[in-house]
């Protein structure tokens, strides 16, 4: 059973959009970004299509990989590549 409290919480850290999103404006696959983020593909899988919620530490890990590659998260559910208005 998922937690939807531990969704919302996720929600608000990085989406399933958004992550997505931000994979494809890099041109990466679920795999490279796995590698990049040190996870599982199988974790991205999952998050990608809704069927579990990463762990904590894993979301972070993702989120941290795409800023770092110069993708910016905005509050709006959007990503965009960093200084770009």
């Amino acid at each position: 059973m998922i937690d939807v409290n531990r969704i919302v919480v996720v929600e608000k850290i990085l989406t399933v959009e958004q992550c997505r999103g931000a994979r494809a404006m890099l041109g990466w696959s679920q795999d490279e970004l796995a590698k990049a983020a040190n996870v599982a593909r199988q974790t991205i899988a999952d998050f990608e299509r809704g069927a579990r919620v990463p762990i904590a530490n894993n979301i972070a890990s993702i989120k941290h990989t795409l800023e770092r590659a110069g993708i910016e998260f905005l509050s709006d559910n959007g990503v965009r590549f960093k200084g770009h208005v």
